[in-house]
């Protein structure tokens, strides 16, 4: 990850000054506060993962310390974006979007940039972020508008294997190759969206629009997740969600797509994917085709062919850098 503020490099006295004016000049500009200045010590790292950006953020020997967005500094610069935040050490107060939310160690929470908040924490803190462009998320906006500024779990079922998925971004990230770069935010994306909808699925007054969007998402992780499955079809998704195979084609047609096309892409998304895996490189394409839910080799070819422009076999040794014969 590469290190955007160590207080540490500067002598003791510029220290809280330095992280103040780091923080004044950042993509959401927030105004920094602290009680007792001189024993500050912070430090804030980043990894760019494409679709999302990771930050790390310690604070150390402060004492009762504040960051604040207000309207000015809103207008100032606005990406129009979300943050996840998790609380993995101290515990801090975040008053945002009607909410005053006491988050401990495990907790997180959503946090919209173009609406003002006020975070506070006392001492020492270690927190996570995850920052990712508004458009990313695909639930409706009034929908996650109820969760924006609330506590949320991290510490047990689907919220703490966002909180694992994210610490090992974090740690592993100086580790990854270029392609692995996309597939991890990916993939956070997708397990974000999921821990999201889960928690607007606890909620009863939800519109009908919102209900169909978090339908659409469990359909989607249920899809992902059987993708090496040869009998999964419309009937059978519909099925295990209890509607009408009618309602899940009205749902995908509400995303311009079709149940058999985002199969289709998911499957290809796979083996091509392990096509360019250099581990995988021994094993047969007809293997990798089976993996992922293709029965036909030949059906296999000519749909990667038609997706990609070019069959399994070139794509592979194009990808692996050995000449295509």
């Amino acid at each position: 990850m590469q290190v955007l503020i160590n207080t540490d490099d500067v002598p003791a006295g510029e220290r809280f000054g330095l992280f103040r004016d780091a923080f004044l000049h950042e993509l959401t500009p927030a105004e920094v506060r602290c009680d007792r200045p001189t024993g500050f010590s912070g430090r804030v790292a980043s990894a760019d993962l494409g679709l999302v950006t990771l930050l790390t953020m310690s604070t150390r020997n402060a004492g009762p310390g504040e960051l604040v967005r207000d309207p000015k500094l809103i207008r100032r610069s606005d990406p129009e974006g979300y943050r996840l935040t998790f609380n993995q050490r101290g515990s801090s107060v975040l008053t945002h979007n009607g909410h005053r939310s006491t988050l401990l160690p495990g907790d997180f929470t959503l946090i919209d940039t173009s609406r003002p908040y006020e975070w506070s924490a006392s001492g020492t803190n270690d927190s996570l972020v995850v920052r990712f462009p508004r458009e990313l998320l695909r639930l409706p906006g009034a929908a996650v508008h109820r969760l924006i500024g609330a506590p949320l779990c991290g510490r047990t079922g689907i919220g703490a294997l966002l909180s694992a998925a994210i610490t090992r971004a974090t740690r592993d990230f100086d580790g990854y190759r270029p392609g692995d770069v996309l597939r991890a935010s990916t993939t956070l994306l997708n397990l974000l969206g999921g821990v999201l909808a889960h928690e607007l699925d606890t909620h009863t007054a939800l519109p009908p629009e919102s209900h169909r969007e978090v339908l659409f998402q469990r359909i989607q992780r249920f899809i992902q997740h059987r993708l090496d499955d040869p009998t999964l079809s419309p009937k059978t998704i519909a099925a295990a969600h209890h509607i009408a195979p009618r309602t899940l084609h009205l749902l995908f047609q509400d995303h311009d797509d079709t149940v058999a096309g985002y199969i289709r892409g998911r499957r290809l998304e796979h083996c091509r994917r392990d096509l360019g895996d250099f581990t995988l490189r021994e094993r047969p394409i007809h293997a990798i085709a089976a993996r992922w839910g293709f029965t036909s080799a030949a059906h296999f070819s000519r749909t990667f062919r038609t997706a990609y422009g070019l069959t399994p076999q070139a794509y592979r040794q194009h990808s692996l850098g050995r000449p295509m014969r």
